[in-house]
């Protein structure tokens, strides 16, 4: 079953709020976005990586959990996801953050079937 349009705007605001209030408290979720079937970063996402990185000096970890969307097989989607991770670990690792602090996970298909982009995302979690 669908959810609602009511219910997508509801998660939707939830999610916005419980990111807002991540962020303020300075350890995420920084959330960076994808196109679809696409691993590559954008010029938005990249001012994001850099702030993360530069929080992260002071972190224990980065957390980096990569998911995708329902579009296209679990398999593939996991590969993608993989993929989405790797390349915002070189991003954070080419802003100074020292590669044996990040950890790498990866969701792939979240089990949502949200082909939206709420979905094809990284969220980047800091660690304290």
């Amino acid at each position: 079953m669908l959810p609602t349009r009511t219910a997508f705007l509801a998660a939707a605001l939830l999610l916005g709020a419980v990111t807002a209030f991540a962020q303020e408290s300075g350890t995420g979720p920084f959330l960076i976005y994808f196109d679809e079937f696409s691993a590559n970063l954008t010029q938005q996402t990249r001012p994001i990586i850099a702030d993360v990185a530069q929080r992260a000096r002071e972190a224990k970890a980065v957390r980096i959990e990569a998911r995708a969307s329902a579009t296209g097989s679990q398999l593939a989607n996991r590969y993608l996801a993989m993929t989405r991770s790797q390349v915002v670990a070189d991003e954070l690792v080419k802003d100074g953050v020292d590669p044996g602090k990040l950890r790498q996970v990866v969701i792939g298909q979240s089990g949502s079937e949200d082909a939206s982009v709420a979905e094809r995302r990284v969220d980047l979690v800091i660690e304290r």
